[in-house]
């Protein structure tokens, strides 16, 4: 072999691994840059959806805090609300029913946001918070029908009926923070 051709041969085979070298860094650049590109995308979709989650868990635990009065043993009838101190200080059943509504609605607002943010998983969990807000808003809107009135249940069944309205609120508000809590664990490596 002539030692131009050997030249030659060498240039071309140096070009060659230039070249190689050259489309290996880009698409390792290529690829890193999707990585990043992606991770930043699941850090900003995780960190909206945790402050979401905090304003629905926030707004769900301010009706648990006021509705937690159907724990109280059930009165047997409307004078016992106010001499075994059931009600929050300061409010009669009317403003508590107004504030039982106001927080439920409160509830169903930021509940739009958290179905937006997803996933399904804690969309779901939301809807059923959402029903049993509204399950123990109806009990507390409805305790003040006078026990005479036809077809009511007595005091002291509607207040078992909330009692246990809370009760399933308050669990569904714990599934809640469950799935919440592993939605937002999930590094975009699960579906």
């Amino acid at each position: 072999m002539d030692a131009g051709l050997a030249a030659v041969l060498g240039a071309l085979a140096g070009s060659i691994a230039t070249i190689g070298a050259a489309l290996a860094t880009g698409w390792s650049a290529r690829v890193q840059a999707k990585i990043t590109a992606r991770a930043e995308h699941v850090r900003q979709r995780r960190d909206a959806r945790q402050a979401v989650y905090e304003e629905f868990l926030a707004a769900a635990h301010a009706h648990l805090d006021l509705s937690k009065l159907l724990l109280a043993p059930a009165p047997e009838d409307f004078d016992d609300l106010d001499r075994l101190r059931i009600l929050p200080p300061g409010m009669d059943l009317l403003a508590v029913r107004r504030e039982s509504k106001a927080l439920h609605e409160n509830l169903v607002k930021v509940s739009t946001r958290v179905q937006l943010a997803g996933p399904k998983e804690v969309s779901v969990a939301a809807d059923l918070v959402d029903d049993k807000s509204g399950d123990v808003y109806g009990v507390l809107g409805t305790i003040h029908l006078p026990a005479d009135y036809p077809g009511a249940p007595s005091l002291s069944e509607q207040w078992s009926d909330g009692c246990r309205d809370f009760v399933e609120f308050s669990s569904a508000v714990d599934d809640f923070s469950e799935s919440a809590r592993i939605a937002l664990d999930n590094d975009g490596t699960k579906k």
